[in-house]
């Protein structure tokens, strides 16, 4: 079956786990959030929310089963790209308007997209992800990664050069580390000196929050994706940008990005399998149990609780981040060098992208498992 895109348009389809779709171009130019398409090439897509765009109008060929399939007149990307367009005619010049904290609906593809037109141009672009239900770079952590290839809608980011503190938790449900782990990153990214555009992903929160995100990354403009709403109640003091969205359906892609971590985006990796031989301390940071300030004795402080790194039993399933940290208080300081799963806490059994674990001393076990590998 063909289907003819005019100018503008984009074919939005959703393909679930269990059906396979594929698209080859025909005619014309088209693209994947930013990815070009070659003509006469099939692109395979499975269990995935996407859509393909055209500029200009295309024709494609399309072949097998998904959930939905539809054309829409609606589409931000000619928003995106002429907001892309004013970095081209300013020659590329970041000065006010290096920083982006980009928050709403549909904020990974807005990213994905004009992270992709910067690259396009051979032009490095800074991706920090703060929420910690996305999993773009790794569910559970404050990460950042510069990013200089395409982001390719299997593949996802090339996770290299990675920076990642491992957070361990889906929710903000300790305030002290979250606000620890925002200021280690920060000073990781400044000393970089990175002259390129660095976008933010943020999360869902309060006024304050954003206040405070604004703040520590001196950020530039607010980018507001596909809630009106968000738009005008957000109470910033920097400039605000709306990109419409009309698109927009949840995707939970947190076990998608766990699995990705160790599999590839096209299943094409087999993670090593081992015993760990040498002491491992497992490490988890703060109380199990954090009692309101409304409990404590007066004048009493939890600082050191939530805060406080001490030794645990390891878990069946637990998703492990490997500290670079050399001694035990430096563990909430610095940022982990990659990530394990235990498969069999009886005999310390993991599963690892390399063939043995780096000369380190400390995993840190957080609330996140995985069931799935």
């Amino acid at each position: 079956m063909e289907i003819v895109l005019k100018e503008n348009e984009e074919y939005r389809i959703e393909v679930e786990e269990t059906q396979k779709y594929k698209i080859m171009l025909i005619e014309g130019l088209a693209e994947i959030k930013g990815q070009e398409l070659l003509q006469s090439k099939w692109y395979v897509f499975k269990d995935i929310k996407t859509f393909i765009f055209t500029f200009k109008g295309c024709r494609l060929k399309v072949d097998g089963n998904c959930k939905l399939a539809y054309i829409s007149q609606n589409s931000n990307v000619p928003q995106i790209f002429a907001f892309f367009h004013f970095f081209v005619s300013n020659n590329f010049n970041f000065q006010n308007n290096k920083n982006f904290l980009v928050i709403g609906k549909g904020r990974t593809s807005f990213c994905t997209t004009i992270i992709n037109y910067f690259v396009r141009l051979h032009k490095k672009v800074l991706f920090t992800e703060l929420d910690l239900k996305k999993g773009n770079i790794f569910p559970g952590s404050l990460s950042s990664i510069c990013i200089d290839s395409l982001i390719d809608y299997v593949q996802h980011i090339k996770l290299n050069n990675l920076l990642s503190f491992y957070y361990g938790s889906y929710e903000i449900n300790n305030e002290d580390l979250w606000d620890i782990q925002i200021d280690r990153l920060v000073n990781a990214i400044d000393k970089k000196g990175l002259d390129a555009p660095h976008f933010i992903l943020g999360h869902d929160t309060d006024n304050k929050s954003y206040k405070t995100i604004i703040d520590k990354f001196k950020v530039d403009k607010v980018i507001v994706i596909g809630d009106e709403r968000m738009y005008n109640v957000i109470e910033v003091s920097i400039p605000k940008l709306y990109f419409i969205n009309t698109g927009y359906t949840y995707e939970n892609t947190i076990s998608k990005s766990i699995l990705r971590y160790f599999n590839g985006g096209d299943n094409e990796y087999t993670p090593y399998s081992f015993t760990v031989k040498y002491k491992w301390m497992i490490i988890k940071i703060g109380e199990e149990h954090l009692a309101p300030e409304s409990a404590l004795p007066l004048g009493s402080t939890r600082k050191l609780g939530t805060l406080l790194p001490h030794e645990t039993e390891l878990e069946e399933h637990a998703i492990l981040g490997i500290s670079e940290a050399k001694n035990l208080d430096d563990i909430i300081n610095l940022p982990v060098v990659g990530y394990v799963v235990v498969v069999n806490q009886a005999n310390f059994k993991i599963l690892c992208t390399q063939s043995k674990l780096p000369k380190y001393s400390f995993l840190i076990q957080s609330d996140l498992k995985c069931l799935d590998l």
